[in-house]
């Protein structure tokens, strides 16, 4: 398999990033270049320093080499990354938004962040264009007044703020979304849906059994191998600590009692190319992972609800079948009601 240049440069500084993050640890090390140390000392750290550096370049290029992104999903990082650093958009709050990509000839990737499930207008919409490894990202609100709360009607990062909090009240959940949604209707046409007839319902399930199975011969990989590469970026990707990657846990190829829970017949979900899919015209297998609080029997019982920590909600990662590489990933905490 061939080293991307550019995902082993990406996984370096992701590797190194710490170095930004602990000012303390920077500090530290100007203080000890600018110290007159013994000729014999400095042989020491710098011996120690060549040593760190090359077994941090040795696992950079060992995580590129298993965990390849093809440029579109590069390219989606790339625009993840760009809508934190420019808006304070995170992770857990583009639970709120449905994210597309579109890839130009010229190998320009748009990535999109459109407000979803009603929040269309007040949340509105983010643009990133990628080119050469950077983002330029827009919103289409850029300007305007986001202040008064959900009495607002543009909703930023104060409102995605409260909604990460008030989304995990089922009470508060319905209220922000019900606003949004009276915010849309009041700025956005309804757009009219036509019913699909059967032919076409019937047409379509045909067509993406046959992009299933034709996904699922054309492996080149075992599931094993792929739910591994899979895992291993969710943990990247999304920073996940020790405690978090503990409780991961793989709900693609799942045992029943899982699909129960979502009302799924085991029978039906447990097709020999339940988790292929064609993404973006590419074979791809899909690694889906959970991380949430358990309820033990009697908290089942009682009908409790699950306590929410950072970070807890659906993992989806779509690993080419063929070159093993990710074709494409998301992360939905179910806050918004879209879970």
């Amino acid at each position: 398999m061939k080293k991307n240049e550019k995902t082993i440069r990406s996984a370096m500084d992701a590797r190194l990033s710490f170095l930004d993050e602990l000012p303390s640890c920077r500090a530290a090390v100007l203080c000890r270049i600018a110290q007159e140390e013994e000729p014999v000392m400095k042989r020491k750290i710098s011996l120690g320093l060549v040593f760190a550096i090359v077994l941090v370049l040795l696992a950079a290029a060992a995580l590129a080499t298993t965990l390849l992104l093809s440029p579109r999903a590069d390219a989606v990082r790339t625009a993840d990354r760009a809508l934190e650093e420019k808006y304070g958009i995170t992770a857990e709050m583009q639970t709120f938004f449905a994210r597309s990509q579109e890839e130009a000839q010229d190998g320009t990737v748009t990535v999109t962040y459109a407000g979803a499930g009603g929040m269309e207008y007040p949340l509105g919409t983010y643009t990133a264009v990628v080119r050469d490894g950077k983002a330029e990202i827009t919103w289409s609100h850029d300007g305007e007044d986001t202040s008064g709360g959900y009495d607002s009607e543009i909703w930023g990062l104060d409102q995605l703020k409260a909604m990460v909090q008030d989304g995990q009240d089922e009470q508060r959940k319905l209220a922000f979304l019900d606003r949004a949604a009276e915010i849309t209707e009041a700025h956005i046409a309804p757009v009219e849906y036509t019913e699909p007839t059967d032919a076409e319902v019937e047409a379509y399930y045909e067509k993406r059994e046959e992009d299933k199975t034709a996904a699922m011969q054309s492996r080149k990989l075992t599931e094993d191998e792929m739910i591994a590469a899979g895992r291993e970026f969710i943990i990247s990707n999304w920073n996940l600590n020790e405690e978090q990657t503990s409780r991961l846990e793989l709900y693609t190829n799942s045992t029943p009692k899982y699909l129960y829970l979502i009302g799924i017949d085991p029978e039906e979900a447990n097709n020999e190319n339940e988790w292929y899919e064609m993404v973006n015209g590419k074979p791809c297998f899909k690694v889906e992972y959970l991380l949430y609080q358990p309820l033990t029997a009697e908290q089942m019982e009682n009908g409790e609800e699950r306590e929410y920590r950072e970070g807890d909600g659906y993992y989806n990662v779509f690993v080419n079948v063929e070159t093993g590489e990710i074709e494409d990933f998301e992360y939905n905490n179910g806050l918004g009601g879209l879970g």
